[in-house]
């Protein structure tokens, strides 16, 4: 797998482990200060960018056994802002 699949699959593996924990695990204000940073970087992202990022995460969703972590991953191009409503 090249670098920018697995950087992207960590990126994404971790995003969906905050999402998915229980709130007694993370705390909710904490998994957002920890998200929001993230989610600016990938605001600087180009168009053309932000739509391959976007198509490898659901890509990589594939990968996914559990059908809960699958789901979450396919979705991320959305909860990260990544795609417009009309594509969604």
């Amino acid at each position: 797998m090249e670098l920018n699949r697995v950087l992207a699959r960590a990126f994404a593996s971790i995003v969906v482990s905050i999402d998915l924990s229980d709130d007694d695990a993370i705390d909710p204000d904490v998994a957002t200060d920890i998200l929001e940073p993230a989610g600016a970087l990938l605001d600087e992202l180009s168009e053309q960018d932000r739509r391959a990022f976007a198509e490898m995460l659901v890509e990589l969703s594939e990968l996914e056994e559990d059908p809960e972590r699958r789901q979450a991953m396919a979705d991320l191009p959305d909860v990260l802002g990544l795609v417009d409503e009309e594509e969604v």
